[in-house]
């Protein structure tokens, strides 16, 4: 597979990058998300999709854990989209006027912090909790995709109801949004793709590989320091290949994989050497297009300049979608 040499245009936020877009055109897919990686084996993912077209729709939030990277609890409702409250300025979303999410206005306005409290209920699945940003935000946004990434990192404080069992928690986690997503999206910019972001101590990666068709890919990494900006990682100084696959649900799929970088930038040597082994997955459907969400163990280093970090069995989660 060839893999395209175009950089990024990565660029700072505002809060009305995050916040709610809409489709006038067409009908279109717009979601939030969210995940956390707790400190006593516990995992979410909480997302919030819509499918609207200008004032029509469904919306969808979702709350999935996982122990230990094995997923044990799906938890989704649907509502219609004269339920959903929200607002093309500031993130914040509303269903039958209860907020689910936000950023908080308060801070952000006084100090410029990133904090966002997200609180949902389903059966006897909850979450209460607060995203507190580490580092600085960014988007990319062309005619084809736009994806901001709010909180690349956040430490993560609250409480979590699994399965009728109240605990509370604290970890690491991560936000980012995507819209204007539809068929035209999938024809124009891509099939598929696999994504995921590596946290260590101070560093965040966040990468990308956009399956363009069969032959042509693109490589998408930024390098995040906690309490600072970003790195815009030049794509043909990224690798990112399958180590191995395996076969279920009558496919075939990949469980391991390698990230390399090695660029330097404002003369700084960043180099990232990373070895993402399998430790669970499941596997579903997103949007029509075959999906697998895994947790990975991540063994390696990132350097940047002078100083370097290892991962030593750290988790992450990564995902891979495709469509055909």
């Amino acid at each position: 597979m060839n893999n395209t040499s175009t950089k990024a245009n990565v660029e700072d936020i505002v809060p009305s990058d995050d916040a709610f877009h809409g489709s006038p055109k067409r009908s279109s897919a717009e979601w939030w998300y969210f995940d956390v990686i707790f400190d006593n084996n516990y995992s979410a993912h909480l997302g919030f999709q819509t499918f609207s077209r200008k004032n029509l729709g469904m919306v969808s939030p979702k709350i999935h854990f996982y122990k230990e990277g094995e997923f044990i609890v799906k938890a989704t409702k649907r509502f219609l989209f004269k339920n959903f409250e929200t607002s093309k300025i500031f993130p914040i979303v509303k269903i039958s006027g209860n907020p689910v999410f936000s950023l908080n206005e308060d801070l952000y306005k006084q100090y410029k912090d990133w904090v966002y409290d997200y609180k949902f209920e389903i059966k006897d699945n909850a979450v209460d909790l607060k995203f507190k940003g580490l580092t600085k935000g960014w988007k990319i946004q062309t005619n084809n995709e736009s994806w901001t990434v709010a909180l690349p990192k956040a430490v993560v404080t609250g409480v979590i109801i699994v399965n009728g069992k109240k605990m509370d928690v604290q970890g690491f986690g991560y936000h980012d949004h995507n819209w204007n997503y539809n068929m035209l999206t999938v024809m124009n910019y891509g099939i598929g793709w696999y994504w995921g972001k590596i946290m260590s101590k101070s560093f965040t990666i966040v990468w990308a590989k956009i399956i363009k068709s069969k032959k042509r890919s693109e490589l998408i990494a930024v390098i995040n320091k906690d309490n600072e900006g970003y790195l815009n990682i030049n794509p043909k100084n990224i690798y990112f290949g399958i180590e191995k696959t395996t076969r279920s649900n009558f496919k075939k799929f990949p469980i391991d994989f390698k990230l390399k970088i090695s660029e330097v930038i404002d003369n700084k040597p960043v180099n990232v050497n990373i070895n993402l082994e399998t430790q669970n997955y499941h596997y579903g459907k997103q949007l029509l297009a075959d999906y697998w969400r895994y947790h990975v163990i991540s063994n390696g280093e990132i350097s940047v300049g002078s100083k370097t970090e290892r991962l030593d069995n750290d988790i992450q989660i990564i995902e891979y979608l495709k469509y055909g």
